[in-house]
């Protein structure tokens, strides 16, 4: 399991001639973000930040990225990983013209999605008051993991403020 982002060579496109000079800054690398339902997200592109708030006691734990690409664009990616052999760590990834739009889907990001109920709900044979202690239960779980992730990137968002 990949704990932190990693970049991923390409193979290099061939060129139409000889002496054509390499293409960007050589300090970019290519980059290929592992997503949930879709193609990976390629880029070549440079970091600009990562976060993660792993945190022994918690079942779960966040990383989130930065990067600037070549275009002048930028790319965000947020991982969910589980400790749980069980669990499916979660990868998304978005492209964004703008800072501010890549900000702005970090914080967008509702974590609640990948909260899973421990316990089967409902079935037959479960009273009301059953149900609604599992209810509350969820609903614990869900804050608990929306203040996790609003801690990290209040952080992260500050540490890149203050660069």
């Amino acid at each position: 399991m990949a704990y932190m982002t990693e970049s991923k060579q390409f193979a290099a496109p061939q060129q139409a001639y000889e002496d054509t000079p390499a293409l960007g800054d050589p300090s970019m690398l290519d980059y290929s973000l592992r997503r949930v339902g879709a193609r990976p997200l390629q880029f070549r592109g440079a970091e600009l930040g990562m976060a993660m708030s792993f945190t022994p006691d918690l079942p779960y734990w966040f990383e989130i990225n930065l990067f600037r690409t070549a275009d002048g664009g930028f790319a965000t990616a947020i991982k969910t990983f589980f400790t749980s052999v069980d669990e499916r760590d979660v990868f998304r990834a978005w492209q964004a013209d703008t800072l501010d739009g890549a900000i702005s889907q970090f914080e967008a990001f509702d974590p609640a999605q990948d909260i899973r109920p421990q316990a089967k709900l409902g079935g037959a044979g479960l009273s009301a008051a059953e149900l609604y202690g599992q209810a509350l239960e969820l609903q614990a779980r869900i804050a608990a993991a929306r203040q996790h992730y609003a801690a990290l990137l209040g952080e992260f968002l500050y540490e890149l403020d203050d660069a």
